[in-house]
């Protein structure tokens, strides 16, 4: 009996909210992919790396960025102009180090109007420097369209050693 009753506290346990800690930590990380926003929509390529501390790692579907500043600059000339980031989850990792998650949507018009959209999934690794919170790395690939549906009648096919039809 004692052994349900610690499988049943550790259950609501996990249930519990996020603590107020966790919560704050959300908002003061929020306000770093709030600030993000601001300086892409000023198209302040400077500002953003500004927010990033001085040795940061900046990782893309290309590989390292060596110069955060520049790829901004050229998804501007590119005609990228507008950002919307989304926090999905924050982890502390210690009192001055976390990892957030989360998505962005970024759009724009190129050189000869046509719409440009990017949708992006993200992960940081936030530091505290000074008292001020800074990405120490963030990683960023597009994300994945989602699946097509199959149409009716047709079947997934598999690979390997399926017996044929003779």
């Amino acid at each position: 009996m004692r052994a349900f009753g610690a499988v049943c506290f550790s259950l609501f346990l996990s249930a519990v909210p996020a603590t107020a800690a966790d919560q704050n930590l959300k908002e003061e990380i929020g306000k770093i992919a709030s600030a993000y926003e601001q300086h892409f929509d000023k198209q302040d390529a400077a500002g953003i790396t500004s927010l990033y501390t001085k040795n940061y790692l900046r990782v893309t579907q290309n590989g390292i960025e060596p110069d955060n500043t520049k790829f901004y600059e050229d998804g501007f000339k590119a005609g990228l102009n507008r950002l919307e980031v989304k926090v999905i989850e924050v982890q502390p990792l210690s009192e001055n180090m976390a990892l957030s998650t989360g998505e962005a949507h970024i759009t724009g018009k190129s050189e000869k109007g046509d719409p440009l959209e990017i949708n992006a999934i993200w992960t940081a690794l936030d530091v505290r420097e000074n008292g001020q919170w800074k990405i120490r790395m963030l990683t960023s690939a597009p994300k994945a369209p989602p699946p097509q549906p199959q149409q009716a009648g047709t079947t997934a096919t598999t690979t390997g050693n399926a017996p044929s039809a003779k």
